[in-house]
């Protein structure tokens, strides 16, 4: 088996027939679709009977409802590929990903190989997006991958013996930011990263949804400072002291964006780990300078002017 592709899923039954069909269109048959039906009550569970029904490369796993990490670890534990990838149950492929993916895997002998992505829109807009990393005789930087490619599963294609040599697996209920929580976990590895500069994949953007990311709560604000602790706990070379800055910028950016927010949990995590000396000391973004109005003004102010401010600073 070349490649596991695990689709972790949970009442996405809206979506799900075009994801799978467009799963159903890749032509190789050295690859399998492990879906993963994590406790769905709409009809996702019997649309993924039907397409194991109709094509052997598809089999699907029913558990009880656990959370997307958990969804996630159970993909990798049934692979049995040598490379694993995700594909959300909302979203939908180009039909050659895989394959392309794999081949620059075994040209290379990579760990792991990514490629860009479209960011679909409910009004039709379809906006290509990826991230250029710097490259050495071909080989992605791993610094330059760790602090621009952590998150996104779905377009990192991984040697699936990368996880027991880094004895990684994914942390149950770190359902946000799960996903850059597993590259971080991956790169002590110091894998072999090459990049495709194409786009191959179609995230679908769903503003007013029920995902975490559009509905954040403090339990998810628990859950991204779980990922920053773990970063700077485990990267505590001086050399990581931007990246781990950057999380701080982004959890103290989404605080701002709970709906329970706890202003008095937003200001302590401003003083302990963002001083205005090393907001400073870095390059002004957008996101940074909304730190400055947090640790100056009122919460209520600086939510006030985020929300002002939403559609330029967030997309």
């Amino acid at each position: 088996m070349r490649v596991s592709v695990s689709v972790p899923i949970y009442n996405t039954s809206r979506y799900l027939e075009q994801c799978l069909n467009s799963l159903l269109a890749v032509h190789s048959q050295n690859i399998e679709f492990i879906l993963i039906d994590d406790g769905s009550t709409d009809d996702s569970g019997r649309i993924c009977d039907e397409f194991t029904a109709r094509d052997s490369r598809f089999r699907v796993i029913h558990q009880s409802n656990g959370g997307s990490a958990v969804a996630r670890q159970s993909g990798v534990d049934n692979s049995n590929g040598e490379y694993v990838i995700v594909c959300d149950s909302d979203d939908w492929i180009e039909p050659d990903i895989y394959d392309r993916l794999y081949d620059a895997a075994k040209a290379t002998d990579a760990d792991i190989v990514v490629c860009g992505y479209y960011s679909e829109y409910e009004d039709g807009r379809s906006i290509p997006s990826q991230v250029i990393f710097k490259e050495e005789n071909g080989l992605v930087d791993n610094y330059d991958f760790l602090k621009k490619g952590a998150g996104s599963s779905w377009v990192k294609l991984i040697r699936r013996s990368l996880f027991s040599k880094t004895k990684t697996s994914y942390t149950p209920d770190i359902n946000l930011s799960e996903d850059s929580l597993i590259i971080y976990k991956l790169m002590r590895g110091n894998p072999k990263v090459v990049q495709i500069k194409a786009n191959l994949y179609h995230y679908r953007r769903l503003f007013g949804s029920n995902s975490y990311t559009n509905n954040i709560t403090m339990r998810h604000i628990h859950q991204l400072r779980y990922t920053y602790d773990w970063l700077k706990n485990n990267y505590t070379d001086s050399i990581y002291a931007h990246i781990i800055f950057q999380r701080a910028i982004d959890l103290a950016f989404a605080c701002l964006r709970a709906k329970d927010l706890d202003a008095a949990y937003l200001k302590k995590f401003l003083k302990s780990e963002l001083p205005l000396k090393s907001i400073f000391a870095n390059r002004l973004s957008a996101k940074s300078a909304m730190a400055i109005i947090e640790k100056t003004f009122p919460i209520h102010f600086s939510q006030f002017i985020l929300k002002s401010l939403y559609k330029f600073v967030y997309r």
